[in-house]
């Protein structure tokens, strides 16, 4: 070969090892230049500024706590309340860190050797991504809509990753990923986490419960342990072994812990579920009523730093409510006690001698008819049909999409908007009422529990007219602070509150506002009245009004103790007449009834329709030398930082003079004790019954400290009242059906101290009986220089020391 050819060939050999050259440096440094480029790209891309790092996004529940500082209920729209670092099990941190990111605390965000293993491998021996790169994952990045897009976001969670390790300590990222994740089944955080699986708290986990929710953070809903509870207790174990494999077990915890059952003590979390759900709907209105408030410049009244008014639902606001715990179940159970046991059943009884049951035999065929259609029209089945909401999410129309299918019209809920993406047919008056009479498989409400049956919802709604509802509501009447608030008797199945939101016929509840109208004007309590008709002249063309007494029986004297004790209306009508319903409708104002009023001489017998808190209230300031108090629900609310934001100031009122209030309570100390009566020589009361020691009465009387109070009975026995003071508490208890024509049909098991007497006594039995709750049993205080003989009326009487021959009559 000649020089020339040699040549040639040398220089072909030197270019084939340049380019193998640069094919190598190519290899070598392509990757990592396209990994860098890559980072300096996703470096520019749409990043949370250090701003959004130091204080992350995140929808925090608004936690509701008893006085006791324990968590009653929560409102969110994801359930979560923050934990922190130290309120963690170590379990819980040992588990995840051993499952999740083993190096966790040697790494800066991202796991190099970690990250070329599953690049290696394929991710066939687990992934790369950090406890860091997850939780910058959940905080800042919604999911890709491809796999391009997911590869690209890799690098900016890696970015996020290293920030976030030097904006927090690992404790911190550690928190934070606990609190961000989310365990289904309405557990946002490892806070509901822990109380909905295990009804405990994070600080409490157990070993094997640690092991269990941090195993379902490789799939939450895969490893379910409420659908699947095999798959979960399998991935459990291999949560247990990486413990083991990391030193965080030894050899024979894992063998003891790994055959465990999982343990779950399951609390669905729902806003149904719970104590006191009455009481937390009112509070819920009441306080987005008072963060929707505005200054006179339109700026919110409450407002964080920013000048944005808080979100009930999404700020972890911290309220604390004056409800005491102890006393709210007490007052649950009180219910369920006297309606499950001994009220419903007699009821039902009634209602099947009735030919219309459930409704009165006074009630006509076009009233029954006109009822059944109102109460379908309020239904939520009825406005899903009608197209005027969303099914089950309880969504208005103006979440609603129409559309037409199939030739029929149809809407769906926008899932964006919170409801159900869900269709359901829009029907005609006529279609409605075939749907509504075509039996349907359903659960129906039972005092023991829930049933499956196949009931038309016609045929639904007659038979949960036939339940008796109730309501309660006990104060302190010295502070107005609310301690116990049962507005029904299940709010899944009757959400309609009996304390604030429904107005009942008060009877004989409201006669104490006419005696202490009376009295301020100067009456002698111990003045004798004949027991016989007063008539009203009414306008043209009714006739006299003349009120007749329950009882039907007239004549003899009566002392105004021995009248209230016994809620005679021919007293009542009298002093009704002699200072006039406008006078007692002033008063009755002042003391805290803002329900309409009408100033007619039939007020004087309880005709009007007034709440259950506003008669409670209202009595409460009798027991409070006379001066009303607004109920209290809360008396503070916190951020989420701790910082009060708003204290409750008290709203009061002088709506009498203590000595006035103080003659006013001790007369209705004679509706428990009784009163006397001279021509019949016997001492009787309204409401005796709770100092009854005898037979099944004994359940729930038997009370022998003091106390007053008063009975309340409607027409027709449609409503039971009974309203009980002591000096710590003032109770109120309405008892009746929904609908005032389905009621008793005899007063001995319609009045008010059959109805509701029972829950009172229940109640108060119980409240005595816990040495935890700080209750006086002593008696009420007495107005300072008072002379109790005033009060002593017989000794008055048969001194000749009071008016024996009463009033004259008109």
């Amino acid at each position: 070969m000649n020089d020339k050819g040699t040549t040639a060939s040398a220089s072909l050999k030197g270019r084939w090892v340049r380019w193998a050259v640069l094919g190598a440096w190519v290899l070598l440094l392509g990757p990592i230049l396209g990994l860098v480029f890559m980072l300096v790209l996703a470096s520019q891309s749409d990043l949370p500024s250090t701003e959004d790092l130091e204080n992350p996004r995140s929808d925090l529940a608004t936690a509701v706590l008893f006085s006791d500082g324990t968590q009653m209920g929560q409102y969110y729209r994801e359930n979560r309340i923050p934990v922190d670092y130290t309120k963690l099990s170590p379990h819980l941190v040992d588990a995840l860190i051993a499952t999740e990111d083993e190096r966790f605390r040697e790494h800066s965000g991202v796991d190099l050797r970690g990250t070329l293993r599953a690049a290696v491998y394929m991710g066939r021996k687990g992934g790369a991504s950090t406890i860091t790169q997850q939780l910058a994952k959940m905080l800042f990045t919604n999911k890709p809509a491809s796999s391009v897009k997911r590869v690209f976001q890799k690098f900016q969670e890696w970015i996020i990753a290293a920030r976030l390790e030097r904006q927090y300590t690992k404790h911190e990222i550690i928190a934070m990923y606990l609190n961000r994740f989310d365990w289904i089944n309405q557990a946002v955080g490892i806070h509901s986490a822990s109380r909905v699986y295990f009804s405990t708290t994070p600080d409490s986990l157990r070993i094997e419960e640690a092991a269990m929710l941090v195993g379902m953070c490789k799939n939450p809903a895969l490893f379910n342990p409420l659908r699947r509870p095999d798959t979960t207790e399998h991935r459990r174990m291999v949560v247990l072994a990486q413990m083991l494999k990391n030193g965080l077990l030894d050899q024979q915890q894992y063998d003891s812990l790994k055959s465990l059952p999982l343990g779950l003590r399951f609390q669905r979390v729902d806003h149904t579920e719970g104590p006191a759900p009455y009481f937390r709907e009112t509070l819920r209105a009441r306080l987005q009523a008072l963060l929707d408030e505005r200054d006179e410049d339109g700026r919110p009244l409450l407002a964080k730093a920013d000048g944005e008014p808080y979100d009930l639902y999404t700020d972890g606001l911290k309220v604390y409510t004056t409800l005491d715990r102890r006393m709210q179940s007490y007052g649950e159970w009180a219910m369920r006690e006297h309606l499950a046991t001994e009220l419903q059943p007699d009821f039902f009884k009634d209602l099947a001698r009735k030919k219309n049951d459930p409704f009165d035999r006074l009630v006509s065929q076009d009233e029954i008819e006109g009822i059944m259609n109102a109460a379908m029209k309020r239904s939520v089945r009825y406005r899903v049909l009608k197209g005027r909401q969303c099914p089950n999410c309880e969504r208005p129309a103006s979440y609603i999409v129409n559309d037409v299918h199939e030739g029929v019209e149809q809407f769906h809920c926008d899932p964006k908007a919170g409801g159900c993406d869900t269709h359901w047919p829009v029907l005609d008056a006529s279609g409605i009422q075939a749907n509504f009479n075509t039996p349907t498989p359903m659960r129906v409400f039972t005092w023991h529990g829930e049933v499956d049956t196949l009931l038309s919802p016609m045929d639904s709604i007659r038979y949960y007219k036939r339940f008796l509802q109730s309501g309660l509501l006990c104060m302190d009447p010295r502070t107005g602070f609310v301690k116990a608030w049962v507005g029904g008797i299940d709010f899944k199945h009757f959400q309609y509150d009996h304390v604030d939101q429904a107005r009942r016929q008060v009877g004989s509840t409201f006669k104490p506002f006419v005696y202490a109208t009376a009295i301020r004007e100067g009456l002698d309590p111990c003045m004798e009245f004949p027991n016989q008709k007063v008539c009203f002249d009414m306008p043209e063309p009714q006739p006299q009004w003349c009120p007749k007494n329950s009882d039907a029986e007239y004549g003899g004297m009566v002392t105004m103790r021995y009248a209230l004790a016994n809620s005679i209306n021919t007293v009542t009508a009298w002093l009704m007449k002699q200072y006039s319903p406008q006078a007692v409708t002033v008063l009755a104002r002042n003391m805290g009834v803002k329900s309409p009023l009408e100033p007619v001489p039939s007020l004087c017998l309880g005709v009007a329709d007034l709440t259950l808190s506003e008669m409670t209230a209202a009595f409460s300031a009798f027991v409070n030398s006379g001066v009303y108090i607004e109920p209290i629900l809360f008396t503070r609310i916190e951020d989420k930082n701790g910082n009060a934001i708003y204290d409750v100031v008290p709203h009061t009122v002088e709506a009498l003079d203590e000595r006035t209030s103080y003659i006013v309570l001790d007369l209705m100390k004679g509706v428990v004790d009784g009163a006397y009566n001279k021509g019949t020589g016997k001492t009787v009361g309204t409401g005796m019954r709770i100092r009854t020691s005898w037979g099944n009465r004994a359940r729930y009387a038997n009370i022998k400290y003091p106390m007053a109070g008063k009975t309340g009975t409607t027409q027709n026995n449609s409503d039971g009242w009974f309203i009980g003071m002591t000096p710590d508490l003032v109770t109120g208890v309405w008892t009746g059906a929904e609908d005032r024509s389905v009621r008793f049909s005899t007063t001995d098991k319609g009045q008010g101290a059959n109805m509701a007497l029972p829950i009172y006594g229940y109640y108060m039995n119980r409240v005595y009986a816990d040495s935890t709750i700080q209750i006086s049993r002593g008696d009420f205080e007495r107005p300072a220089g008072f002379d109790m003989t005033l009060l002593n009326c017989r000794e008055r009487i048969a001194n000749g020391g009071a008016d024996k021959q009463g009033p004259k009559w008109e």
